[in-house]
């Protein structure tokens, strides 16, 4: 809907979007566990390091990049470009 929005309102629709989208993931893997097919969340089908998804979570993306670069040797845009996909 067209309109001004105020950062406060956007960052609890982006909050409730990204629960929501946790526990789609959580069925999808629940679901293929039980059909024995195979299934990867995005952070694991990368091998995102656990800590570098808690940063995330905790709404730390600066935190999570800086870790991930840490921990990978990946450069800033690589880093960028995986944690925005989580």
């Amino acid at each position: 809907m067209p309109g001004v929005y105020q950062q406060q309102e956007l960052e609890a629709h982006f909050n409730a979007i990204g629960r929501r989208m946790d526990h789609i993931e959580a069925q999808l893997s629940l679901i293929a566990k039980t059909a024995g097919v195979a299934y990867a969340t995005y952070a694991e089908s990368l091998n995102v390091p656990e800590d570098v998804v808690a940063f995330v979570r905790a709404g730390k993306p600066l935190e999570a990049v800086a870790r991930y670069r840490e921990l990978t040797g990946a450069n800033l845009d690589q880093a960028r470009d995986v944690i925005a996909g989580l």
